[in-house]
């Protein structure tokens, strides 16, 4: 949530339910920001219309600069993309679409292609509980020989750090190393592999402000150690960098953020490594 001034909220009118507006919204309040709400429709009536005025009206209601429209272009991701840059929004909330193991099987579910398109952070929400004085887990990769991360591990804690700051809450940070590595000491310096995953860890620590005891370094694929810790800590808010893999390695691999969507029980920030930099570029511009 780096750098963030307007956000587009994605909302179905045909719910009764609407937690990534809600959830806008109180970004919105705590950050200041102004607020576009998107309903993707591909046939909008005037009962869809109404009801989106509706909506407008709850943030408004609030304080909160308040613009809205209903629009469609070839499909829904098209649609969040285009709106997302014609209203120069910083942040994409969208609740969180749960796919099918047969939708999966078929097709990419949305809200893998939503983050590995945007050229912003993109929250999906899972959840309407306050992140106020609340746990926000922010996940790296700390392998110390994979100069690649450390720029996504950048975003990362950027974002981690600004989502923090207004709701003041309390940031934990997470590693996962090989556990395999683990009594292997091949650096030349008597360190085992956890030390220095350790040693990465506080070093991003003290840059963003993450207490010693927030650090979580633990062997074990992070497929499975990030919900678990996600659960054991009560974590509201889960920072994780996707590195927006297409094609082939997209099939094969995908991102250990878009596997996790349907694992864990909090709302997801998905970062990319350019997203660290964009803010700065409009300051820039400015």
């Amino acid at each position: 949530m780096y750098g963030v001034r307007r956000i587009l909220a994605v909302v179905d009118t045909r719910k009764e339910q609407h937690l990534a507006l809600n959830r806008a919204i109180q970004i919105a309040k705590a950050t200041d920001s102004s607020l576009h709400i998107l309903a993707a429709n591909p046939k909008p009536t005037p009962e869809s219309m109404e009801r989106l005025v509706e909506l407008g009206r709850l943030a408004e209601a609030d304080g909160i600069e308040t613009s809205s429209h209903e629009t469609w272009r070839s499909n829904v991701i098209e649609t969040i993309i285009h709106v997302r840059q014609a209203e120069r929004c910083h942040l994409v909330v969208k609740d969180h679409q749960p796919e099918s193991f047969l939708e999966k099987t078929l097709k990419t579910p949305v809200d893998w292609t939503l983050m590995r398109k945007s050229r912003v952070p993109v929250l999906l929400v899972k959840h309407d509980r306050p992140y106020n004085e609340q746990n926000i887990l922010a996940t790296i990769n700390a392998d110390p020989d994979d100069a690649e991360h450390q720029l996504l591990n950048m975003a990362i804690m950027k974002n981690a750090q600004a989502a923090c700051q207004p709701f003041a809450g309390k940031l934990n940070m997470a590693t996962a190393y090989p556990t395999v590595m683990l009594a292997t000491q091949n650096h030349l310096d008597g360190k085992s592999d956890r030390e220095h995953y350790q040693d990465n860890c506080a070093f991003f620590a003290n840059d963003y402000g993450v207490g010693v005891e927030n650090i979580h370094v633990r062997p074990s694929p992070a497929e499975t150690m990030i919900p678990s810790l996600a659960k054991e800590l009560g974590i509201e808010l889960l920072i994780m960098g996707t590195h927006a893999r297409t094609g082939i390695s997209a099939v094969t691999l995908g991102n250990t953020a878009e596997q996790l969507t349907r694992h864990i029980e909090c709302d997801l920030l998905a970062v990319q490594s350019r997203h660290h930099m964009m803010p700065l570029e409009r300051e820039l511009e400015q």
